[in-house]
């Protein structure tokens, strides 16, 4: 399916629920072809807004297209296209894994294309009863049942919960891969290392709010480097954190944690002051800098850079 607009496209989108706005006016546009991550803590409206884009609720006001479709008004034709994984995989435990499989099948009227790589590369269970199952388990057959038709884009809620470290490694691969043949994927998840490993862009949502749009490697440079330094002579947290690019001084076991942003050259001429026993840096993880985004205090405005 070719289109000229972005696949993904939502603009001023808000739902309510009586009194209580779940999401508030929040716009994005996803590419042909992008892992996209959408992040945000528990109740930030991550999973209404995926809801809306399917048109299982209705939003209160905005407008949602994918693939040049309307969500709504087109929804029929739109759903041909799509595989969607929801958060929380749930299924009839009489049916085994191959019934519930058949009956996605039917429901959908497309042939399952991959359906057979994808249960020998997942190793899905197929013959017990799905009330046996494990939550990774239920996952995998979540995973089978959006790409099995091999839909044009992918909408995953949280699609590696209940995976352990293995599993969740071999989908990301997939994903990758996935990507590679020209898919789109919006993914939302909490998990930042998958984030970091498949995301090119990803937004993040607080309070039914967007926070912010950026690419993920911007968000590296902005994470810049953990620094860990051992002293031999007196060194406070205070001088630390007024060397330009320092952020987040902690303090354990006679050494010095913190962040450093951009250049290091300030720190190494504040260094060169003192006696250094130990110096250790690293790629600061990107989980510091989404936690900030988190928890940063109602009312305090962050810029918001729109979507291309």
């Amino acid at each position: 399916m070719t289109i000229q607009e972005p696949v993904i496209v939502i603009d001023n989108l808000y739902k309510s629920y009586g009194k209580v706005q779940a999401v508030k006016g929040i716009s994005m546009r996803v590419e042909q072809g992008e892992i996209f991550g959408f992040l945000g803590p528990n109740g930030a409206g991550k999973t209404t807004t995926i809801r809306c884009m399917l048109d299982v609720i209705r939003p209160t006001a905005g407008t949602l297209r994918v693939l040049g479709l309307d969500a709504q008004r087109d929804k029929m034709e739109l759903h041909q296209h799509i595989g969607y994984q929801p958060g929380d995989v749930r299924l009839p435990g009489q049916m085994t894994g191959k019934q519930i499989i058949d009956y996605f099948s039917r429901l959908q009227g497309r042939e399952p294309v991959m359906l057979n790589a994808l249960v020998e590369r997942f190793n899905v269970e197929m013959k017990r009863p799905l009330k046996s199952y494990s939550k990774g388990m239920r996952q995998k057959i979540g995973i089978v049942l959006a790409f099995m038709c091999d839909p044009d884009v992918l909408i995953l809620d949280e699609p590696t919960s209940g995976l352990d470290p293995l599993q969740q490694r071999a989908f990301n691969e997939f994903l990758l891969e996935e990507q590679a043949r020209g898919k789109t994927i919006f993914m939302s998840s909490h998990i930042m290392s998958d984030v970091e490993r498949v995301c090119g862009r990803v937004a993040v949502i607080r309070q039914g709010e967007l926070v912010t749009i950026e690419e993920v490697e911007k968000l590296r440079q902005k994470a810049g480097q953990r620094v860990t330094v051992e002293f031999g002579d007196a060194v406070s947290a205070e001088e630390l954190a007024r060397i330009p690019g320092v952020s987040m001084v902690t303090n354990t076991n006679h050494a010095y944690h913190f962040n450093v942003g951009g250049s290091m050259d300030a720190l190494i001429k504040a260094l060169s002051r003192h006696e250094v026993l130990r110096l250790q840096a690293e790629e600061a993880p990107l989980e510091e800098v989404f936690l900030k985004f988190y928890e940063e205090p109602e009312g305090e405005k962050t810029s918001i850079e729109r979507a291309r």
